[in-house]
């Protein structure tokens, strides 16, 4: 059996999604951005209000056709709204062209409005803008997304200093590592739960950061008590092996089994190992362990499709069965591309459970394993 996983970092990086004119044909709709989301979800009924400003009222008008999904409408009373000086009429206007919901898609149209919303440093039009800057879309060049980026943290949003933050991770800049790492810390510390993983990293295994195992264990905690499954696994880990502490099994070990309720695939496997092996405040359970290898297995995790078939070979917290060991010793070993691994303890079980079998039926049985999930037999 194989030690728990190494600590390894997740970037949370955000695209910029492409969608076109969805709602005739039913196709799923791009989502709104965060503050567009809010304001509409509180002024979506468009109802009268006494002493409502024209541009309020333009403003309520545009979130109720938007949810009525009449984006004509909605396009027209963005603009009004933003003519009287509302920057988020000019982002949802932005927004309806960027994505095509009422005609052709007009980039340089979007781009147009999405300006007016960022010269009064709406920021969500400037993440926008700072999105589109790096793919090199609508006329924008890479360069100009740090500009964006850097004006719509300043503008005091959390999600955009963490976003600014990611940005400037991903530009590998030594000299920009400081201000990185100020940008991460001040969206966590805002209590920007989704920058809680992404700081955590930084912190601790960023090529360019302190190397603060500390603080990276108490972020990636914070976001496991936050309902971030990958924090809890993170963190459960690194108490695990007392990585920037004195280890703690007992805390790990209940950290690693959240991540695995909480349905993180990866953390099915580890937790599995938990349970085959036992730790302190967690008896060993073989039943319990291969039910956890069993459903992370059929998920596609390689760890949990190892431990299943072992548990499958010697008949650890499951009925022996060598067939079904053996399929899952293979997919245990096959990489998206059809190769296999290079895992010397998969490779050793796979040679023991073939010896075990007839030529013939493990060459059926390897075909059986290599089947796509959709089309493998119930």
């Amino acid at each position: 059996m194989r030690g728990l996983l190494p600590i390894a970092g997740l970037i949370l990086a955000a695209g910029l999604a492409s969608a076109a004119a969805a709602s005739a044909r039913g196709d799923e709709l791009p989502a709104l951005p965060p503050g567009l989301s809010d304001l509409i979800e509180r002024d979506r009924s468009a109802d009268p209000v006494e002493g409502r400003s024209l541009t309020n009222d333009a403003m309520a008008r545009a979130s109720s056709a938007y949810v009525n999904s009449d984006y004509d409408m909605a396009l027209l009373h963005a603009e009004r709204a933003s003519a009287g000086g509302e920057p988020r009429g000019a982002t949802l206007a932005g927004h309806i062209l960027l994505h095509g919901l009422s005609g052709e898609p007009d980039e340089e149209g979007a781009v147009r409005w999405l300006r007016r919303a960022a010269d009064l440093n709406e920021p969500d039009a400037l993440i926008i803008l700072a999105r589109l800057a790096e793919a090199g879309r609508a006329g924008l060049a890479p360069w100009q997304a740090r500009e964006y980026f850097s004006r719509a943290a300043e503008a005091g949003d959390g999600r955009a200093a963490h976003e600014y933050g990611l940005y400037l991770m991903a530009r590998t800049d030594p000299g920009a590592a400081a201000t990185a790492m100020d940008w991460l810390r001040l969206a966590a510390e805002s209590g920007r739960e989704e920058s809680y993983v992404d700081y955590a990293y930084a912190l601790g295994e960023w090529a360019h950061g302190p190397y603060d195992l500390t603080a990276a264990r108490r972020w990636y905690e914070r976001a496991g008590e936050a309902g971030i499954p990958y924090g809890a696994l993170m963190a459960g880990t690194m108490h695990l092996e007392g990585e920037g502490a004195d280890p703690d099994p007992e805390r790990g070990a209940q950290l690693v089994r959240v991540a695995a309720e909480s349905g993180l695939i990866p953390a099915m496997g580890q937790y599995a190992l938990l349970l085959f092996q036992g730790a302190p405040g967690l008896p060993a359970d073989p039943a319990n362990a291969a039910h956890w290898a069993r459903e992370g297995a059929q998920r596609g995790d390689p760890e949990s499709q190892f431990l299943y078939a072992y548990a499958l070979a010697v008949g650890d917290g499951t009925d022996r069965d060598l067939e079904e060991a053996y399929v899952w010793a293979v997919r245990a070993g096959l990489t998206r591309d059809g190769e296999m691994a290079d895992d010397p303890d998969r490779a050793r079980l796979e040679a023991a459970l073939s010896n075990a079998l007839d030529a013939d039926t493990a060459q059926r049985l390897r075909v059986r394993a290599a089947l796509p999930p959709e089309t493998r037999p119930r």
